[in-house]
């Protein structure tokens, strides 16, 4: 009974191993996050940023045990080898590649005024998730006492469009 177990597992072992070395490995795909109107990309990316809905705000925060604004977009860019500014005041090094509005894909980094709309600097941002006819949603950290921590936020059904600056197209 042992030789019979001993001589099964063996030939188990054996053809699973051979079917292993049969099998051709396949080259890692490099995926463009723009290469489709919704790429397997860009779904993985707001799936991955979707993950830390609720988190909460920290300012200075980096981590899921709290993100502010641009460390959060940071974080889920890097996930995805995306280098992004730590800041949202380094933000601008990046703005020639801004894309008009109307042009916004899954993926794109959306950069706001802070609070005060008038000073026209960067002071907020958040990465976009849907795009569609009248709907522009983005996932953010927010400091604000309404909406506090990761949350996605309807763009066109909220204070940001008086806040808008740019729309940068991250490679």
């Amino acid at each position: 009974m042992k030789h019979s177990t001993l001589l099964l597992s063996s030939l188990c072992l054996l053809s699973a191993c051979s079917s292993a070395s049969n099998t051709t490995a396949q080259p890692p795909q490099t995926l463009s996050l723009y290469a489709s109107p919704q790429s397997q990309q860009q779904r993985a990316l707001v799936s991955y940023a979707r993950q830390y809905l609720g988190t909460r705000y920290v300012w200075g925060g980096t981590s899921p045990k709290g993100f502010d604004c641009s460390g959060y977009i940071q974080y889920v860019y890097r996930h995805f080898d995306i280098d992004v500014p730590r800041t949202t005041a380094s933000y601008p090094t990046m703005f020639d590649q801004a894309v008009p509005i109307t042009q916004a894909k899954v993926g794109d980094l959306i950069v706001f005024t802070g609070t005060d709309p008038s000073t026209r600097r960067p002071g907020h941002a958040g990465i976009i998730t849907q795009v569609g006819k009248g709907k522009l949603h983005f996932i953010h950290s927010s400091s604000s006492k309404k909406h506090f921590g990761v949350t996605e936020t309807n763009y066109y059904q909220s204070g940001y469009p008086k806040r808008f600056l740019k729309l940068v197209r991250v490679q």
